[in-house]
């Protein structure tokens, strides 16, 4: 058997596309999100016959969060790859000044307590056998500003520091911990993702996208950036741990 992977946010965009990819390189893949329909959907396009499953999870649940790795414990009996994929904007365009006081909290949940919930419940698991591969899914929202994004950047800048803090305390036991960096993706998430910036400079959605798409001049294909989680993903990247690597077509060169 190939390595065991779970993947949160996995029933469309990246979260699908890294699916495809794990499932092409070997893996059995366990996708995970908050609609069965799609899930069931989203394990049926991939055709993959008894290597890939739906189980339920909201991450901003700890417990449902929580029993997603035990279910796929009790299923499968080993974790290799956990990527904390799910996340998203929970911003409205406001200014710093007009936030009401969980502006913060909402994007902190969704984007980065749902990962160290994640980790927490893996690691046990992980921790004896020596091994494991952790992707966390951050943004080029993680190494920038963006107006009218402020709990999307917070978040996603904190994730970054996590995901290097994490890699400190378990790449001597095996496990290495990476954060992704995507920049603006052709998903369904992008006019939501953008609609903050939009709003707070004024700019449409065109020039927004431009702006944010670098030298590539076009947005990142998901595959693209799936291509990156399994590499991370793999045995051979042993010694890649504590990186934050951009697929942005060269905006944040960093």
């Amino acid at each position: 058997m190939g390595q065991i992977a779970v993947i949160t946010g996995a029933t469309a965009g990246i979260g699908l596309a890294c699916a495809k990819r794990l499932l092409a390189d070997g893996a059995t893949v366990v996708v995970s999100g908050r609609s069965a329909e799609r899930g069931r959907e989203a394990v049926a396009g991939l055709a993959a016959g008894d290597r890939a499953r739906y189980i339920p999870c909201d991450v901003t649940d700890p417990r449902q969060v929580t029993n997603l790795v035990e279910e796929t414990i009790d299923t499968y009996r080993r974790i290799d790859v956990l990527v904390n994929n799910a996340g998203g904007v929970t911003d409205d365009g406001r200014p710093i000044a007009e936030l009401d006081d969980d502006a913060l909290d909402r994007a902190f949940t969704l984007n980065v307590d749902s990962a160290f919930w994640a980790c927490r419940a893996v690691l046990p698991h992980m921790l004896p056998r020596g091994y494991g591969r952790i992707v966390n899914m951050a943004s080029i929202a993680g190494k920038t500003g963006a107006a009218g994004l402020v709990g999307y950047t917070t978040a996603k800048h904190a994730l970054v520091g996590y995901t290097k803090t994490l890699a400190k305390e378990v790449t001597t036991r095996g496990i290495t911990a990476n954060a992704v960096c995507p920049g603006i993706t052709d998903t369904e998430m992008i006019p939501r993702e953008l609609q903050g910036a939009i709003e707070a400079t004024g700019a449409d959605f065109g020039q927004a996208a431009a702006h944010y798409t670098g030298d590539l001049g076009r947005m990142v294909e998901p595959s693209e950036v799936a291509a990156l989680v399994g590499v991370l993903a793999s045995p051979q990247a042993g010694a890649i741990s504590g990186a934050a690597i951009s697929v942005d077509g060269g905006f944040t060169q960093y």
